[in-house]
């Protein structure tokens, strides 16, 4: 019986077959991965996670992509980044507001915030409202970089990025092997989120530990000033929306984290006074602190349509309690 058992097995003990046995493992367990932080970091989560009820979004309107042709006829345009692009806050938001809106975005021009230098010197006629959604890792660095006088000559009539497809090998090798350290892990002492198994579990992007220096942060501040005042030069209602990094939000439910406390938000402070600058930390770590999960998908950086029916409804008051459509 044990020579029989040994004979079976033999195979089984080959090295070039336990790799490939390795492989084959991996690149199906691909297959079962949802969310960008999934991808990236090939972590497996439920593949019934994003199917819950309270994800489905059938009965939001889908805010279509604009031209600049169109946007003459819109009242609300959004310019942002994945935030803006992937997910629906403006659909949200455009359905609370009952405003005809658009989306609008340029790869090439590589930020919300050159986008909008970009349009007003180019002469376009913008609609009365512009939502520029910038993430917290990014916008600091975004605004260093502004150029005020930039101009794109054309510029694109629209704005809609191409998603490039990978093979399961190329995601396998590049995200496995060359991205895996790209994604970090803490565990958190409540519940926050709903994916089994990974209830504590808060997996977030190492660029979300991305910090400006002193110098570039009242660069920074500066430059938000001054963005403000082309906007009130041209006559339109800017709201600046800063999408919060997902530790940020979290992080104060973390325990025996290693990573360095997040204050970046802080140092934006005076903005705090002007109701057209949307701090989108402190309304969601509101909810966060009252127990609400999924505000963020579990295996995402983004804000599931929990987190964005919350901050579209922050937006919709500002904008109410301003009298911005009153008139």
């Amino acid at each position: 019986m044990k020579k029989f058992l040994l004979s079976i097995l033999s195979p089984l003990r080959s090295p070039l077959l336990l790799l490939l046995i390795a492989f084959v493992y991996f690149i199906g367990i691909s297959k079962d991965i949802t969310g960008d932080i999934g991808k990236i970091g090939q972590i497996v989560f439920s593949k019934e996670y994003h199917f819950q009820e309270k994800f489905q979004t059938d009965d939001v309107d889908r805010i279509p992509w604009s031209t600049i042709k169109d946007l003459r006829n819109q009242n609300v345009l959004f310019l942002g980044d994945s935030f803006t692009k992937g997910l629906i806050y403006p659909d949200y938001l455009s359905m609370i507001l009952y405003q005809n809106a658009a989306k609008f975005f340029a790869d090439n021009i590589e930020s919300p915030e050159k986008t909008f230098v970009a349009l007003c010197n180019a002469g376009v006629e913008m609609p009365d409202v512009v939502v520029i959604e910038s993430v917290e890792r990014e916008f600091p660095f975004r605004l260093c970089h502004l150029d005020f006088s930039l101009k794109i000559d054309p510029i694109p009539s629209v704005y809609k990025p191409a998603i490039a497809k990978q093979s399961g090998f190329s995601t396998f090798y590049k995200n496995k092997i060359i991205n895996n350290h790209a994604i970090f892990h803490v565990t958190m002492q409540d519940s926050l989120f709903t994916c089994p198994y990974k209830e504590k579990d808060l997996y977030f992007y190492h660029d979300d530990l991305r910090f400006p220096d002193d110098e570039q942060i009242w660069t920074a501040i500066s430059k938000l000033d001054s963005l403000f005042l082309l906007a009130k030069e041209k006559n339109v209602c800017l709201f600046y929306v800063v999408a919060a990094d997902k530790y940020d939000v979290y992080q104060e439910f973390t325990v025996r984290n290693k990573y360095p406390k997040k204050e970046l938000l802080e140092r934006f402070v005076d903005f705090e006074a002007n109701p057209y600058y949307v701090n989108t930390k402190h309304v969601l770590l509101k909810n966060a602190r009252q127990g609400v999960k999924d505000l963020y998908y579990a295996d995402d950086t983004h804000w599931s349509p929990i987190g964005a029916k919350i901050v579209a409804e922050e937006i919709a008051r500002r904008m109410d309690s301003l009298g911005v459509f009153q008139n």
